[in-house]
């Protein structure tokens, strides 16, 4: 057993392959497959999925820095990142997309991430920050 590696439980149809683990910093979150009838709804829920699984570490989508999107036709990429793009901002992440003969559950599209979670830093640079010199407000103080 890894005692260095968390993970946010188990992947769905998977019973032994998580969602996400964590390793130091470093965030590996298995591919998460779309669900409903459209390329704009599968991605709505790919994302959705992507950060549930990142949720229990305590992090959201913009710890996200490398996307792998499989998608079943690669002629969805516009309608794909037109939502995709709502789901992320500046500074953008890096993203390849893989055309994918077969998805599992026959999905049309397919993405995993890489993340890392910068918490620590976060906090400490807001701690940095703080005007009153304390410790314990993580830097929201107004003094």
């Amino acid at each position: 057993m890894n005692i260095f590696l968390n993970s946010s439980g188990i992947q769905e149809e998977g019973s032994c392959v998580s969602k996400a683990v964590s390793l130091g910093d470093f965030v590996y979150v298995s591919g998460q497959t779309g669900k409903g009838n459209t390329i704009a709804e599968q991605t709505i829920s790919c994302a959705n999925a992507l950060m549930d699984a990142v949720e229990p570490f305590g992090l959201k989508m913009h710890h996200l820095v490398k996307f792998t999107v499989y998608l079943k036709n690669l002629d969805d990429k516009k309608e794909f990142l037109d939502v995709f793009s709502k789901f992320i901002e500046p500074p953008f992440p890096s993203c390849t997309l893989i055309q994918a003969a077969r998805l599992e559950n026959d999905a049309l599209v397919c993405i995993e991430a890489l993340g890392v979670n910068t918490l620590r830093y976060e906090k400490a640079q807001k701690e940095h920050s703080c005007s009153g010199g304390c410790s314990h407000c993580d830097g929201d103080c107004q003094n």
